[in-house]
């Protein structure tokens, strides 16, 4: 199963424009902000996302569209008044926190948020401090600090302990991202930082704002040999994924170019359609599958659809075109199906004729078998005809005897007829994690 893991960017527009929305409904006359909130953050497209947002580096803050670098605030009527006292903040940040009411308490967060200016954020850090946020509005905070002032927020984040640095890098790129970026281009050497998270969290502001210039920087980066392009794009992915939807974000990745960074944004697209409809996911990916980057992509459906229903999964799986795609996924289905049949698993396979096809069964079959039953995994793997998918199996089916009893892998392993370097793996198996 093909695991992911994502940076926490932040996603606080749903929870500040809900909070606002709220508040502004309790507050007299200012129902006009409220909706012009709810326009700059709830009306991004997958191909704008922040229309309301400032890419020239005014400072202007894209989430709220009210706080602004003069100290003065202006309401969505266009008029302006001046910004709140630090009692008055005070006063809020106690609701924020202290309220029993958990309505108030977000609407006030909301509030809070909505006062922020570049005069002010130090004051209301501060106030956040002492009254101990959650991790959300944590990241709330960092992440509209960075949309309204990204060189004193990230200024901030580099020095603090706090991890708050994904958060404010996100929310200065989704404001400002051709300025984040050249902070991150222009970072001397010597700064130390945890550069690869800014990069990281670099690409998922972007995609916030448009998810189509962060894919083009994403290529800009593979192009220049970043190795960890296909990482990016899967920031870029999942937020086409929440604002598109599965079947045009289907569509949106099968328009890429061809390539790796292609296979790996089919990959997630691919993961989310087959939780949804397998059957579906799999009419999509069959169209792919003689495409050498789409391999994953087929061992991704049919791993996850051999969750649910394994029969089905390698009826598809065999019906596709010979190849690496077919090969990997009867390897990951036939591994999901051992864990939770392995009769059955094993029955299927005893059926099926000498082939490639067949290999990669059984070496799904071992991986999983040799964990219950290491003596028969092995037994199973010399079944193999190709002499590295068998090696391959019998090195790990001897890793699991020996883990199990290690004076008895060493004198398998003597008469295994395995290479000294497979050899030297069983009796020296990696750690667990």
């Amino acid at each position: 199963m093909t695991k992911r893991s994502l940076i926490g960017h932040s996603c606080w527009a749903a929870v500040a424009v809900a909070a606002f929305a709220f508040g502004a409904m309790r507050e007299k006359g200012n129902s006009s902000s409220a909706g012009d909130l709810s326009s700059r953050t709830a009306g991004k497209s997958a191909g704008s996302r922040a229309q309301g947002a400032s890419g020239s580096g005014s400072g202007s803050n894209p989430l709220s569209g009210r706080a602004g670098r003069s100290g003065v605030v202006r309401s969505g009527g266009g008029e302006f008044r001046a910004a709140l006292t630090q009692e008055q903040l005070a006063g809020i940040a106690h609701q924020a926190f202290r309220s029993g009411n958990p309505l108030e308490r977000r609407s006030a967060f909301g509030q809070l948020l909505e006062s922020l200016t570049v005069e002010n954020a130090g004051s209301i850090l501060v106030l956040l401090k002492e009254n101990k946020p959650d991790k959300d509005q944590w990241r709330d905070f960092h992440y509209a600090w960075g949309g309204l002032d990204g060189n004193a927020a990230l200024g901030h984040a580099m020095k603090s302990k706090e991890y708050d640095l994904a958060y404010t890098m996100s929310g200065w790129a989704a404001a400002n991202p051709h300025e984040a970026r050249q902070f991150l281009q222009n970072l001397p050497e010597d700064v130390q930082t945890d550069r690869e998270l800014l990069k990281r969290s670099l690409v998922a502001g972007m995609a916030d704002r448009d998810t189509g210039l962060a894919t083009d920087f994403v290529f800009e980066l593979a192009a220049q040999g970043d190795r960890r392009a296909g990482d990016y794009l899967g920031e870029v992915t999942g937020e086409v994924l929440r604002s598109m939807g599965t079947e045009e974000a289907a569509l949106w990745a099968q328009g890429l170019p061809d390539g790796e960074l292609k296979g790996a944004a089919m990959d997630r697209v691919a993961n989310n359609f087959v939780n949804r409809d397998p059957e579906a996911a799999a009419a999509w990916a069959q169209q792919f599958a003689g495409e050498s980057y789409a391999a994953r992509v087929i061992e991704e459906v049919g791993d996850e659809w051999a969750e649910r229903n394994p029969v089905a999964a390698v009826d598809w799986l065999e019906s596709l075109p010979s190849g690496r795609g077919q090969s990997m996924g009867l390897t990951s289905a036939y591994g999901e199906w051992s864990r939770r049949d392995p009769v059955a698993a094993g029955e299927r396979i005893a059926s099926m004729p000498r082939s490639p096809q067949r290999d990669s069964a059984i070496s799904g079959y071992v991986s999983s078998l040799s964990y219950r039953d290491p003596a028969a995994a092995i037994e199973w793997a010399n079944s193999i005809a190709q002499d590295s998918v068998r090696d391959r199996a019998l090195t790990r089916a001897g890793q699991q005897l020996f883990r199990r009893d290690a004076e008895a892998a060493r004198q398998w392993v003597a008469t295994s007829g395995l290479s000294a370097e497979a050899q030297r793996a069983v009796l020296n198996p990696p750690r667990r994690r």
